[in-house]
């Protein structure tokens, strides 16, 4: 079941979609081609700027930012966020040690000091 079509600046953070098309002409469609934005093409919204522009996107495992107005010129069809973009919590002794580097190579609790 398709989703419906719109512009890529009305997507929530969160979202996802499908490239459709990229209307424009010249050297502007180009740059937005050369970036990734090509049919079929997935793109995940990050997050939006404090006054909503610009606009930070995944797309092909690569972030980039568009303004609101260049983000209106790429067509999507929204679809479900697919498993492999949603982020997982790290494993659980990820995220209490880490590699200490200074007074040797040794673990420690990430809050320690030394």
């Amino acid at each position: 079941m398709p989703g419906k079509k719109l512009p890529l600046a009305l997507l929530s953070p969160g979202d996802a979609a499908r490239v459709v098309d990229v209307v424009g002409e010249g050297a502007f469609r180009r740059r937005l081609l050369d970036m990734g934005f090509i049919k079929g093409t997935f793109v995940r919204v990050i997050k939006h700027a404090p006054l909503r522009d610009p606009i930070e996107y995944c797309i092909g495992g690569t972030h980039v930012t568009l303004r609101r107005r260049e983000a209106m010129h790429v067509v999507v069809e929204q679809v479900p966020v697919p498993s492999w973009c949603v982020r997982r919590p790290p494993h659980p002794w990820k995220r209490r040690y880490r590699w200490g580097f200074g007074g040797g190579r040794r673990w420690r609790k990430s809050g320690a000091s030394g």
